[in-house]
């Protein structure tokens, strides 16, 4: 009793709402989602179009012109000493190049980066997972890693601005520098239990992570051919206050990335795509990621709204109402996505839209097709449908019944030859009951005719010159509207009638009526 209470109270599609609701959090959980809200995410940057970079970011371009001037790579590490002379007045040198192996220019370049003071070089993880620095000759200096690790389609949409080795902590190439450009430090992970989980997992553990918000398509950052510094053709005083940055630019020299805002499969600089994760953090314009512990409530939220919303309104309205959400999605994704730097990832949103939708939809159905089945029931159990009743017919389970083998197809062809037995049988009535009214037509005709051939003898009896007179008017009404070319029963009805003129005078006494005079 107590379960049948609670079935009653909580309806049966509410199960099937928290039903398809859980399937869309595993989906999106297991990354099942991930695909759609990727594509959104690189088509709100290619809508957004380019922006202004910082010009203090310069990028020392090693491209096509320059290896043509310095010959073949790996060229001599003088040019490397030669540009920290020539951009001294820059406030950060960062070099997207690794240094490890000696060479015979190391003595004249290591005496740059002492002269130049904050040079920042590189470092990265090798396949054994072992962290691999510059040379020993150029220390002391600082260091960063360059890991920009693609998602499963290639792109690469953030970074992981430190990395956990065991005990080891590594900043982002971008980071250290920003810290040494405004002696501001980045947020970092560096808590024990971070430390911990690095130890014991023996791996590199990545935190900090955020999302590049890029600035435009490869080479929106500043370039200038590392050639052109080298050979002084600006002067020192132009890189004052600024940071220059240099890296490989040329195709073939060294691997390019896709990103978000790579159309026609052109691909960015590693060096470039370093400046714009620096460049962000230099304006607080990376973009912040909703997690799953505010993600899921609003969804949650949403999905409850829209389901309250849909049951109160009509089909045509409901369906109006989800695709006014559907548009509403992508507008508030895109004004936060672009206004505040923040991604919000729609697919659940989405999904949970159409869901809801569909699940208020087939509500009404399954009531509709339950109220056909008690229309069918009750049609079905009449004395009159006893050969088509079958054990299915008096089952009252709406779409359910649908998929069964009597199924909606049989139920119709029930139902029309029900309405042809039922419209053979009216048309059998509308026959009957016209054969009646006929028949009582034709009996009122004749009491009527015989009503008045009793007044106009009972009329004749009175008078019997009133009587012929009565007569005379029959025959002259006859003649008349034959002569007018009357129809048959108006003839005899004007012929009948028109005895009844004078039948006032069987009411006048004798006396009067008999007068002479």
């Amino acid at each position: 009793m107590g379960r049948y209470l609670f079935r009653k109270k909580i309806p049966a599609y509410t199960y099937f709402f928290i039903i398809i609701f859980l399937f869309l959090f595993l989906l999106d959980y297991f990354g099942f989602l991930e695909s759609f809200d990727k594509n959104i995410y690189d088509l709100f940057f290619r809508l957004k179009g380019a922006r202004q970079t910082d010009g203090r970011i310069i990028i020392a371009a090693i491209d096509e012109k320059t290896l043509e001037q310095f010959g073949r790579w790996p060229f001599s590490r003088d040019y490397y000493a030669l540009l920290l002379d020539k951009t001294q007045q820059a406030d950060i040198a960062g070099f997207d190049i690794i240094l490890t192996e000696p060479s015979d220019a190391d003595a004249k370049f290591a005496s740059a980066i002492k002269k130049h003071g904050r040079v920042i070089l590189p470092v990265y993880f090798n396949y054994r997972m072992e962290l691999t620095k510059p040379h020993s000759s150029f220390s002391p200096l600082q260091t960063g890693h360059l890991h920009s690790e693609p998602g499963t389609d290639g792109i690469v949409r953030k970074i992981h601005h430190t990395l956990h080795a065991g005990n080891t902590v590594v900043p982002s190439f971008s980071s250290v520098v920003y810290k040494n450009f405004t002696e501001k430090s980045c947020i970092m992970d560096n808590s024990p239990r971070r430390l911990s989980e690095a130890n014991e997992k023996n791996a590199v553990s990545q935190s900090d992570n955020l999302l590049i918000n890029y600035y435009g398509p490869p080479a929106t950052s500043t370039y200038i051919p590392m050639a052109d510094i080298v050979n002084g053709e600006y002067p020192e005083s132009f890189f004052k206050g600024k940071i220059v940055l240099s890296g490989f630019t040329a195709p073939g020299v060294v691997d390019r990335v896709l990103t978000p805002v790579s159309q026609h499969r052109n691909m960015m600089p590693g060096i470039e795509v370093h400046a714009n994760a620096l460049n962000n953090l230099l304006d607080k314009s990376y973009i912040k990621e909703a997690g799953e512990r505010l993600r899921y409530p609003v969804i949650i939220l949403f999905s409850l709204l829209s389901f309250i919303l849909f049951l109160k309104t009509g089909e045509k309205t409901s369906l109006l109402l989800c695709m006014a959400e559907l548009v509403l999605i992508a507008v508030c994704s895109f004004l936060l996505f672009t206004r505040i730097h923040y991604w919000f990832a729609p697919a659940f949103l989405y999904l949970s839209a159409l869901c809801v939708f569909a699940v208020t939809y087939f509500h009404r159905l399954d009531n509709a097709a339950r109220r056909l089945d008690e229309k069918y029931s009750a049609i079905v159990s009449l004395p009159e449908m006893g050969k088509m009743q079958t054990p299915e017919g008096a089952a009252i389970r709406g779409l359910l019944s649908f998929l069964s083998a009597e199924g909606i197809n049989s139920r119709i062809q029930k139902l029309l030859s029900v309405q042809e037995n039922y419209e053979k049988k009216l048309q059998s009535i509308i026959d009957e009951k016209t054969m009646n009214l006929s028949d009582a037509l034709e009996m009122v005709k004749t009491m009527t005719g015989e009503a008045i051939l009793r007044l106009t003898t009972a009329a004749e009896s009175k008078d019997k010159y009133t009587g012929e007179h009565l007569n005379r008017i029959q025959l002259y009404a006859k003649k008349l509207s034959e002569f007018l070319g009357m129809p048959d029963d108006f003839v005899e009805q004007i012929t009948l009638a028109s005895a009844m003129h004078d039948i006032g005078k069987i009411g006048i006494p004798d006396k009067i009526l008999s007068k002479p005079g």
